[in-house]
């Protein structure tokens, strides 16, 4: 049994302490997740930007480093350092290295409290810290050649920050050793319950076994207040939710469909969404490559590039064209704009899901590329959001409070799905693409053929759905 704390279980004790608790004190029965696509490519990132921190070191003959330097206490903490400078002064700094563009300190990451876990972890194992840094990236950087690292890399200091949460954290600290070190502990609920979804821990169902699957958690957009209200009045199931709770126009609808077990819909609105659209309908959706280094020139970190696209055309005719393009290089999206520029007839409305991404990413191209951004902008100006029709007009409780494309098809076109495909996810496609630019020969018109299959589903899934709307 490992009760030693680290960095990762500190952070995750204070979102929810016994989520931590059962981790180290009862692993076989904690709900490991897989190890995904996404955590992996990030972790990968991490040991990137790590490289071109060693590089900013080597460039500079009188500053050394050490790198993953470990701590261990007594009292059971372990910390491995990212890096470690004892300078000439004497003076002993450690660097927190992240490959965001910022220091975060928000409710999903807070990197000034993960410096001080391990200023703290290092100073009671007795090596003292004078000054603290958080290394992150520079989000304005643009690559032109080989990376810059002084421009590429921001050292900012936080010692005076991680200075004011010392005490708090020592706190902390101690209360998460003293419950690891509780041989068990009440399992009747856990702090996550107060939270929204999107902040319940791995170990929520297994700490709140109750909570039914249609629950307030379902119910999109509700505030800490109206939650914590329902909880202290024993409220979790939808059903259990009184009619005349004052709720938002979307929450209502959500909370009628639920006890109704039928959908809520606003056929008027419908008719003149579908009434508002021109033909032929471009169903359009791209798929893009992003990393903390930039792939190519003139990308900055994290910055999106284009890197396919799927077109559905639908006549008024009834009849339905495909067209697609796969970037199989990484370089900026000129021949892909070229393509859509092909492909794009000048008239007809262009249908996304969650159609402000596909906007922002023809913005984008369009400053990459000024001669090309009239042609975007139109594009933009034709642009229409098929997933707003289901934020308010036609509204299931088995979205479970989610409109993407993903939780909707099923329940509106149960025979299409992306079971069959090997690409199934953004994350996925994103790490697909990563490995199509580096293979050669068959292997990569195998990689290319999954990309290509998964982007026409989600173009196919919004034909369907378009006439699931129509068949209404």
């Amino acid at each position: 049994m490992d009760t030693q704390i680290t960095k990762t279980d500190f952070i995750q004790y204070l979102k929810c302490p016994k989520s931590v608790w059962l981790l180290k004190r009862s692993p076989d029965t904690y709900p490991h997740g897989e190890f995904s696509t996404f955590l992996q490519k990030i972790t990968r990132e991490g040991y990137e930007v790590e490289r071109y921190v060693k590089q900013s070191f080597k460039e500079d003959p009188e500053r050394t480093a050490d790198f993953q330097v470990t701590y261990e206490t007594e009292d059971g903490l372990f910390a491995r350092i990212d890096a470690l400078e004892k300078n000439t002064d004497g003076e002993c700094i450690l660097y927190e290295i992240k490959s965001s563009t910022s220091v975060k300190t928000d409710k999903k990451h807070n990197h000034i409290k993960d410096a001080c876990f391990q200023k703290i972890c290092a100073e009671r194992a007795g090596q003292r810290i004078d000054r603290v840094y958080i290394v992150h990236l520079n989000g304005k950087y643009c690559r032109e050649g080989e990376i810059d690292t002084s421009a590429f890399l921001t050292f900012t200091d936080v010692t005076d920050r991680v200075a004011e949460l010392t005490s708090e954290t020592e706190v902390e600290i101690d209360a998460a050793l003293k419950l690891v070190g509780e041989t068990d502990i009440d399992r009747n609920g856990c702090s996550c319950l107060r939270k929204s979804r999107s902040n319940h821990c791995d170990t929520f169902a297994l700490f709140n076994p109750g909570v039914p699957k249609q629950s307030i958690y379902s119910l999109p957009r509700l505030d800490d207040k109206k939650r914590n209200n329902f909880i202290a009045k024993g409220i979790l199931d939808l059903n259990d939710v009184p009619d005349a709770y004052p709720l938002s126009s979307t929450q209502e609808m959500m909370l009628r469909s639920a006890k109704a077990s039928e959908p809520q819909v606003n056929h008027l609105e419908i008719e003149e969404f579908l009434a508002g659209l021109l033909f032929p309908i471009y169903f359009f959706d791209f798929e893009t490559y992003s990393s903390a280094v930039p792939l190519v020139d003139r990308a900055s970190p994290h910055k999106h590039i284009p890197v396919q696209y799927s077109l559905h055309i639908l006549g008024a005719d009834g009849a339905l064209m495909h067209k697609e393009f796969l970037e199989r290089e990484a370089q900026l999206p000129r021949r892909l704009i070229e393509q859509m520029e092909t492909d794009f007839g000048e008239e007809g409305s262009v249908v996304s899901w969650h159609a402000s991404f596909e906007e922002k990413q023809n913005r984008e191209m369009g400053n990459w590329f000024p001669e090309k951004a009239e042609f975007l902008t139109g594009i933009n100006s034709r642009m229409v959001d098929l997933e707003g029709v289901f934020k308010s007009s036609y509204v299931d409780a088995r979205f479970d409070g989610s409109t993407s494309i993903k939780k909707v098809l099923p329940v509106v076109c149960p025979e299409l799905n992306y079971q069959d495909l090997d690409v199934q996810d953004g994350s996925t496609a994103m790490e697909t693409w990563e490995r199509l630019i580096g293979s050669k020969d068959e292997a990569a018109d195998e990689i290319a053929d999954n990309l290509l299959r998964y982007c026409e589903r989600d173009t196919l899934a919004m034909v369907e759905i378009y006439r699931f709307l129509i068949a209404l």
